[in-house]
């Protein structure tokens, strides 16, 4: 599976952003007071305490601390969307009320580890009704499907594919598996000649951002209904479809393949350490981090995805949220108190910190590390790990169903979001991996800002800025 991506840069454009980006009102609330690194234990480099090999350990799973007056949960994976100006739209609606079928949705999480968008999905036997928009009796149509999905999960999309053509034989389906990145290229490409295809794609959420500034997605709003009627759409992410409404002025994407931030622990490690339940707030973290780093001659046993690239921003952006602040800014309270926290939470972060990224999890099992704080369930592999589920409900796919039900959020699809990725990790994760200071950590968030500000006001104009000082561009959440 694919978890998100690298966003390609925007072309510069100021019609790019004379658009709707609009604001929308995130309720989160958290705080922690901060302390300094310098005041904190040195670290000594030690072995680990050996611990039971992976068939003897019991991993814990849960959706992990959450702001004191929210649970939202970052959603990764993909969207659909479909081109605009298509010939005939309702063989577009077919296929996609195909794909958000609870049936499908099941098998596609059994195969591809994508977490299910329908409740049904999660039912013994899913619903396999679908709404029929294109009549069988009408005319023979192509639809040209692409997908940002990895090529490892291509073989099963195509056996999906497949089986919607014999259920819809007057609908051809030509698949392209690329990168979402050429999918924003094809699709600007066909718009700009003016084409008629009809097209739908599955395509990473942050990339699907260029394609709506640039008004190259069908207005789906009237359709929305209509494709969802044979599905079990779970509330929070039903309200995430509708909410697209006031904050782009329509519902341009539907959430399809979702992917959410988990916590994975070591119950058994944590158990010898006198640890009995995961932590519910941020201090009980805090300090359940102190007492494994002490049991554990003095190393750090929380992992943390710190390899850099896209997934450090995306995990900072998480618990930017989380603590009530807007990521986009870098520097409001929330952020601010966030990444104190981190900052001061690093001094307990596992060696392997600085090389965990997506698909980072293994060293649970040989207890490099006691807790992972997040990892996405699709990038696990609970075979390979080894280790005993807690009890029969505590998995992944219930945890993450726990998470979606307690509220989610979107990175603000701006076209941008790259640019602010490279700044969150060149500027301000800098700052943690070198321990320079508290103070030096507020200096970087308010200098990211500033750099932001000048980017935006070079490509887009200084409106665009402005109303990016003024907290305009916001998290998307519900």
């Amino acid at each position: 599976m694919e978890n998100p991506s690298t966003p390609m840069k925007p072309k510069k454009n100021s019609a790019l952003i004379a658009v709707i980006a609009v604001v929308v009102v995130v309720v989160i609330v958290g705080s922690f007071i901060g302390i300094d690194y310098n005041h904190l234990f040195p670290k000594k480099v030690t072995t680990v305490t050996p611990t039971p090999t992976p068939s003897n350990q019991v991993l814990y799973v849960y959706p992990g601390v959450s702001g004191p007056a929210n649970s939202n949960h970052l959603l990764g994976g993909c969207v659909l969307a479909e081109m605009k100006g298509a010939a005939v739209p309702a063989a577009s609606a077919q296929l996609m009320a195909y794909l958000l079928n609870p049936a499908i949705q099941k098998a596609c999480e059994a195969a591809t580890g994508f977490i299910p968008v329908d409740q049904g999905a999660y039912t013994s036997s899913p619903s396999t009704t679908v709404p029929t928009i294109y009549s069988p009796h009408n005319a023979t149509v192509t639809v040209y499907y692409y997908s940002s999905i990895s090529t490892a999960d291509v073989s099963y999309v195509t056996s999906v594919l497949n089986n919607f053509h014999t259920a819809y034989p007057n609908i051809n389906v030509e698949p392209s598996f690329i990168t979402a990145t050429n999918i924003v290229s094809d699709i600007s490409s066909l718009v700009t000649a003016n084409s008629h295809a009809n097209v739908v794609m599955t395509i990473d959420n942050l990339d699907v951002g260029t394609l709506f500034y640039d008004s190259y997605l069908f207005n789906l709003t009237s359709w929305v209904n209509t494709i969802t009627s044979g599905a079990q759409v779970i509330s929070s992410i039903n309200q995430l479809n509708n909410y697209e409404v006031s904050v782009f002025g329509g519902t341009y994407f539907l959430t399809q393949l979702v992917n959410v931030p988990l916590v994975w622990m070591d119950y058994t490690a944590m158990k010898k350490a006198g640890i009995t339940s995961p932590p519910t707030t941020y201090t009980q973290l805090y300090t359940d981090a102190k007492t494994l780093y002490t049991y554990y001659n003095d190393t750090g046993m929380i992992n943390f995805q710190g390899h850099g690239g896209a997934s450090t921003p995306t995990e900072l952006y998480q618990w930017m949220v989380q603590f009530d602040g807007n990521p986009m800014v870098f520097n409001d309270t929330g952020d601010i108190q966030a990444m104190e926290y981190i900052y001061n939470l690093s001094q307990y972060f596992s060696p392997d910190y600085k090389t965990s990224y997506w698909a980072t999890y293994t060293g649970l099992a040989s207890n490099t590390y006691t807790v992972m704080y997040y990892q996405w369930p699709g990038s696990v592999n609970l075979t390979k790990l080894g280790m005993t589920p807690y009890n029969s409900t505590d998995t992944a796919l219930n945890e993450s169903l726990n998470a979606l039900k307690g509220g989610v959020f979107l990175r603000s699809p701006v076209a941008w979001i790259g640019e602010w990725q490279d700044i969150m990790d060149n500027t301000v994760w800098k700052v943690v991996e070198d321990h320079s200071g508290l103070s030096s950590l507020v200096s970087a968030l308010n200098s990211a800002n500033s750099h932001m500000d000048s980017y935006l006001s070079s490509l887009y104009g200084s409106h665009v800025a402005q109303l990016y000082e003024q907290g305009y561009y916001k998290p998307v959440s519900v």
